[in-house]
């Protein structure tokens, strides 16, 4: 990696920062945090969140962040068959200069499309904010798993309740993603 990018890169993850500082819970955060883990919300949330997200991404320019009052971030997978982009909005959380998204795919059975995506092609975009970085995936093992998912269930409680309906079934994919230049 030259300097340079490694520079611009450190400064991107500083702007993200930034941002990420700037994230305060809210009445929309609030609800979703009691909503999150009642089943009746998971049974429709389920049906609209994958094309509600993406429309409120485009919205609010990319920063759904301020209205859920959670961290968010638009991940661009390689479409594993197409091989075209696949923006998906997901929570995530820091785990030092790493971001970890998982997939729930709301507790059903099947992985969500995004992370077969990334299983065939590690190298994606990440965009929290203003910023849109280029992160490598790797599929987290057990201990990392086991670090990283009560970070993610305090910041969305409904993550647990997915787990819970998973249990006997599959675990879901988490993913560490690591910040690369260029």
């Amino acid at each position: 990696m030259a300097a340079d990018g490694d520079q611009e890169l450190r400064a991107q993850l500083d702007r993200i920062a930034t941002f990420e500082a700037g994230i305060r819970p809210n009445v929309v955060n609030r609800a979703l945090q009691w909503l999150g883990p009642k089943k009746p919300f998971i049974a429709v949330y389920r049906r609209i969140g994958p094309k509600l997200d993406p429309w409120l991404t485009k919205v609010t320019g990319g920063d759904i962040n301020k209205l859920y009052g959670f961290p968010a971030c638009v991940l661009t997978t390689t479409g594993a068959r197409s091989g075209r982009p696949r923006p998906s909005p997901l929570f995530y959380v820091r785990d030092g200069d790493t971001f970890a998204v998982v997939g729930t795919n709301f507790g059903t059975e099947k992985h969500p499309a995004w992370t077969g995506n990334l299983l065939a092609t590690p190298r994606a975009e990440l965009t929290v904010g203003p910023e849109t970085i280029a992160v490598e995936a790797e599929l987290a093992d057990d201990a990392a798993f086991a670090r990283i998912w009560p970070k993610l269930a305090a910041v969305y409680p409904g993550y647990d309740t997915y787990l819970e309906r998973l249990e006997g079934t599959r675990t879901p994919r988490l993913f560490i993603l690591t910040p690369v230049s260029g």
